[in-house]
This record gives structure tokens, C-alpha cells and sequence, in this order.
């Protein structure tokens, strides 16, 4: 099902597939597209018949990052425009990364600049073994953006995350895993297969929980130990009052009783 023109949703039972789709543009993004996802994502937010996300792109590649082409032929830009751009793109990023529910990233082909973002801002993240990860923001006169400036210390370590942004060379998506930029590489032609079977898996996960703890893990990145224990304690106090958390342990007490 086209949600626009550039953006296909596909749905396989509660897992809802995202496909970004301008293959003859290496799926790049321009300012209305970015708008588009940030809508679409909005939806699938609030839509309780979809609990796991998967991002992937049409063609050879995820993306390329922002449509440099379509950039150059919106005119002249000040520097006021640029800032205005680039921080509602980094925006629409931290609502990625801030979306509720489990997200993973496909990396079916080349990903390159602000797309890089993309990927890095889902909670999981396969990697075709063809695919290419770019960090090219130097080799254009730019800073990284999107994010990215965020995501690779955290991800690779400074040291990684300077060199990569001051080569300006893709990486292979076995470096990528090295680094652990990707949680894992497989075969392209079982590059999907792979991300439903995982998506699926995870639907089936009581989904209050999923959410509350994916909150957690994401705030203990810039949190202290005892504060990360009081979250813990909230979340857990709550989750042990829901009819979820109950079925799920008289679930896993009938298996037990089958072994």
C-alpha cells in the first residue's frame, strides 16, 4: 500500500514494513519525504494492530541520505534556512529513536549521510552483506547531521566515530558489524526473511513491557545507576498489575509444567 508517492507500508500480520521507494534516486531523501515518514511513523504510533516496525529501502540501496540534487534546485540558502532544515530533520530522527514500539532496520544496499541516522536510530539493525554504510558529510564540506554526531560515539567509540567522519570512505557491512555499528550481517536474498522472522518474534512480546523498557534502556544512555533502578522500579511496579504480565506468567508456567 503506497502512503506516498516515495513511501510503500506493507503489513505482515502486526509487523508493518516501511519501504522507502525512489530506487532510481537511491531511495534519497528530500524535505517532503522526511515529512512523510515522520507522518507515517506517527500513525503507526498510535495504531495498536502494529507492534513491530521494519525500515528497509527499494532497489540497490536503504538511502542515500538528503537529495542533494532536489537541495541545489531549491535556490539560494542562508544560513538561517539551513539551520531551520537540518534541525527539523534532526528532529523527526529523535522521534525515531523516541518511537514506542520496536523498530529495526533492514539495510538492504548503500546508506549513506543523514540516512545513516536512520538506521542507527532503530533499535535493531541487519545489514545485507553487500551493503555499504557512508559517513560522507566532510567529503561535502558539512558536519554530520541527522543525528549522526550523536549515534556514532555511542555506537563505535570517539576514536571510530572522528575517523570515519574525517575519511569519508564507506565501510563494508562486515567493518560495520566489527564496530558494532549492526547488531548483525546476513545473506541479501535472506535479508528480509531474517528482519520478519525477528519482527515477528518480538510482536509476540507482551507489548506494555516492550515499550516501557525500550524507554529505559534509551535514558540509561545519559542517566546515573540509581536512577536507572527508580525507572526500573516504576516500570515494574505498574507492569505487575497488567492482565498482560499476568497471562504472560500463567503462560510460561503451563510450559513449565510440560518439560
Amino acid at each position: 500500500m503506497s502512503v506516498s508517492e516515495d513511501l510503500v507500508l506493507d503489513r505482515d500480520g502486526a509487523v508493518a514494513i516501511v519501504t522507502f521507494n525512489r530506487p532510481e534516486r537511491l531511495n534519497a531523501f528530500t524535505p517532503e519525504m522526511n515529512l512523510a515518514l515522520a507522518e507515517l511513523l506517527r500513525a503507526l504510533r498510535d495504531d495498536d494492530t502494529a507492534r513491530v516496525v521494519i525500515l528497509t529501502g527499494a532497489g540497490r540501496a536503504f538511502s542515500a541520505g538528503a537529495d542533494l540534487k532536489a537541495l541545489a534546485a531549491s535556490g539560494e540558502r542562508t544560513a538561517a534556512v539551513g539551520y531551520e532544515r537540518v534541525k527539523a530533520a534532526g528532529l523527526r530522527i529523535g522521534e525515531l529513536m523516541d518511537f514506542p514500539k520496536p523498530t529495526i532496520a533492514a539495510v538492504n544496499g548503500v546508506v549513506a549521510g543523514f540516512a545513516c541516522s536512520l538506521a542507527f536510530a532503530c533499535d535493531v539493525i541487519l545489514a545485507a552483506d553487500a551493503a555499504r554504510f557512508a559517513i560522507t558529510f566532510g567529503n561535502l564540506g558539512y558536519v554530520p547531521d541527522g543525528g549522526v554526531s550523536y549515534f556514532l560515539p555511542r555506537l563505535a567509540g570517539l576514536p571510530r566515530a572522528k575517523e570515519l567522519y574525517f575519511r569519508g570512505e564507506p565501510i563494508t557491512a562486515a567493518e560495520a558489524e566489527r564496530i558494532a555499528l549492526v547488531n548483525r550481517v546476513v545473506a541479501a536474498d535472506r535479508l528480509m526473511d531474517e528482519a520478519l522472522d525477528l519482527a515477528r518474534q518480538i510482536a509476540e512480546r507482551p507489548p506494555t513491557a516492550l515499550r516501557m523498557g525500550k524507554a529505559i534502556l534509551n535514558r540509561s544512555l545519559a542517566a546515573d545507576f540509581r536512577t536507572v533502578i527508580e525507572l526500573e522500579a516504576q516500570a515494574q511496579g505498574i507492569l505487575g498489575t497488567t492482565e498482560e504480565h499476568r497471562r504472560a506468567v500463567r503462560d510460561f508456567v503451563a510450559r513449565s509444567r510440560k518439560v
